[in-house]
């Protein structure tokens, strides 16, 4: 009889704890505060090509690099870009990226294709000018291609700022 009155205690005891510990952590949860939702706040991104590159991006008047970059901190809205000396009004929608190129001074927007499921494929859109085809002088050793191409998808896949 003794062992069954220590075992029901015991066992009383131990409920009583675990029922305590829920409801704390019940009462303990936050609610949350941001959604993964893009809002009117969240910033957005903007890539800028030129042709020469190496020009001076302005962003509303404020000096913020050279061409090619990525600025991944955009207020959403309107704003001013100059790349070299042509100048242009851009809207940057929350939470997503914008990416124009100075060609012969003319602006052009261009998206990127949505990576694919299996993240095999990263092509971009037929809306991409195709490059122009250099000349016999201007030609590189496959090595020196292979470390251009992999600068170039480190920069396009966010990996790095600079190309």
């Amino acid at each position: 009889m003794k062992k069954m009155y220590k075992l029901t205690v015991f066992l009383t005891g131990f409920f009583t704890i675990i029922v305590l510990n829920f409801s704390a952590l019940q009462a303990g949860l936050i609610e949350p505060t941001r959604s993964l939702k893009a809002t009117a706040q969240d910033p957005g991104q903007l890539t800028v090509f030129s042709e020469p590159p190496g020009l001076n991006i302005k962003l509303d008047g404020k000096f913020v690099g050279q061409t090619p970059m990525r600025i991944n901190m955009v207020d959403p809205g309107i704003h001013q870009l100059q790349v070299g000396e042509s100048v242009t009004e851009i809207y940057v929608e929350p939470g997503q990226p914008f990416h124009i190129s100075l060609f012969k001074n003319k602006f052009i927007q261009f998206q990127v294709a949505k990576k694919e499921a299996s993240g095999a494929g990263k092509t971009l859109t037929s809306e991409t000018p195709a490059p122009p085809k250099p000349s016999s002088e201007h030609l590189r050793t496959k090595k020196e291609n292979r470390k251009a191409w992999e600068r170039w998808m480190l920069f396009v896949n966010g990996s790095a700022n600079h190309f």
